[in-house]
C-alpha cells in the first residue's frame, strides 16, 4: 500500500521586521554578479596590500596576491 506524503510549502515568506523591500531578508548578496564578486575580491586585496606595504599597491602586486591566495583551489 502506498502512503502519500505531503510536504507543506508556505505560499508566502514572512520578511524580518527590519528588512526593506530592496534588501530582502538575508538575500543581500543574491543579486551580485560574477563581476561584482571579482571587483569585491580585488578591492579586498588592494586594502590588505595597502596595509602591508604602507602604500598603494600596483596592479601586478594585486594580481600576484590574488594568485597566491587562490593557488590551492
Amino acid at each position: 500500500m502506498f502512503v502519500q506524503q505531503s510536504f507543506h510549502q508556505p505560499t508566502h515568506i514572512q520578511k524580518s521586521a527590519d528588512a526593506t523591500p530592496e534588501q530582502g531578508d538575508g538575500d543581500a548578496g543574491a543579486d551580485n554578479t560574477l563581476e561584482d564578486a571579482a571587483r569585491d575580491g580585488r578591492e579586498h586585496a588592494r586594502e590588505r596590500l595597502r596595509e602591508e606595504l604602507k602604500r598603494d599597491p600596483t596592479e601586478d602586486e594585486i594580481n600576484e596576491w590574488l594568485r597566491q591566495q587562490t593557488e590551492g583551489y
